[in-house]
């Protein structure tokens, strides 16, 4: 049987970058290389499109914060079939072909429909959610205003976009501020008074032109993982967060590793596992989700299961929990890796 050809983008433009190389360097290094053939392209913060060696993303550190990017080789990308020839890349006048796309990009840019949208529009097999689920799962307002009409049920929020007069809103503390449309908890502020509300709303609209405000939920930070289609869904176990600090933060989540207590599974009733279970793929499904997503919640202090947002490109880190999720649904993180290629469209 032949290999299937995987091209693999990694990197992007957006802050998340250096979660993006590691996850990249996780999959790969769990690949079945008796189905699979990859073909690394790296995404520089400049938006270039690179060719890369393997051998130089497994010398990545662990700390996203000490990495500095492969240069790789410039590349063109081509994606339309010509005369029935397979998309491919060229690499100094070299052609590699490929079969299916796999965009392991968090963020903007990776994880908001546009490059899922390329490929998609040259009829090339994507791993992940489409177009659709990718912009919406990318922007945290839409996202409950749309499981709002299903009847799901979201943690309460506010938006605001650049430009609005927010002092116009009342306001009761403590709460959260954060970027409607960035991930890893970037530009989030946990705001105690009205002293510091102003600060935290100025720098969430320095990275995005809207922004969220949301209650600080008092109760637990839970997490699942999902895989698959619908009528075809696993819904893991669930993780629980603790974090050590205000909240779980970026250096929490990538670079401090006793910034927060991971407790996998999470102690819930089989009453509960089951309700939580079925508003998970409730959300999946409403949001028109395929292969993967993360889906976080709170759950407060009177059981109430809330909705805080959805990752469709979640990490592959060390220690990011979607892997580690599935692994204790009996999912291995090779097998992990098989099941979303195949299940590319």
């Amino acid at each position: 049987m032949d290999k299937k050809r995987v091209l693999f983008l990694i990197g992007g433009r957006s802050g998340e970058h250096e979660i993006s190389l590691i996850s990249g360097k996780n999959i790969l290094a769990a690949l079945d290389r008796k189905l699979f053939e990859p073909i690394l392209v790296i995404i520089q913060k400049n938006g270039e499109m690179t060719f890369a060696e393997e051998s130089e993303l497994q010398k990545l550190p662990k700390n996203p914060k000490e990495i500095k990017t492969p240069k790789g080789i410039p590349i063109s990308l081509r994606p339309y079939s010509l005369k029935g020839a397979q998309p491919s890349i060229l690499v100094n006048s070299e052609v590699h072909e490929f079969d299916v796309a796999f965009p392991v990009l968090h963020g903007p840019g990776g994880e908001d429909g546009t490059i899922q949208g390329l490929f998609e529009l040259a009829q090339i097999p994507v791993v992940g959610c489409g177009v659709k689920a990718s912009a919406i799962c990318m922007d945290k307002g839409m996202t409950k205003h749309l499981c709002i009409q299903a009847g799901l049920p979201v943690i309460p929020f506010k938006e605001i976009h650049r430009g609005e007069k927010w002092e116009k809103f009342p306001w009761d503390f403590p709460l959260f501020v954060k970027p409607a449309s960035l991930g890893s908890s970037l530009g989030v502020s946990k705001v105690k008074s009205q002293s510091e509300l102003e600060k935290a709303i100025k720098e969430a609209l320095s990275m995005d032109e809207k922004i969220l405000v949301e209650p600080a939920i008092s109760g637990r930070e839970l997490e699942i993982a999902l895989l698959g289609k619908r009528g075809e869904l696993v819904a893991s176990p669930v993780g629980e967060i603790k974090p050590c600090a205000e909240f779980y933060s970026y250096d929490a989540k990538y670079v401090d590793p006793d910034g927060a207590e991971l407790i996998l599974p999470a102690p819930l009733s089989s009453e509960d596992l089951k309700k939580f279970q079925e508003i998970a793929k409730n959300i999946f499904n409403a949001l028109d989700c395929r292969g993967m997503a993360r889906i976080d919640f709170f759950r407060t202090e009177k059981g109430e299961f809330l909705l805080n947002e959805v990752n469709t490109i979640p990490g592959f880190t060390s220690i990011s929990m979607y892997p580690k999720l599935l692994q204790l649904a009996g999912i291995s993180y090779s097998d992990l890796i098989t099941k979303l290629i195949q299940l590319a469209h």
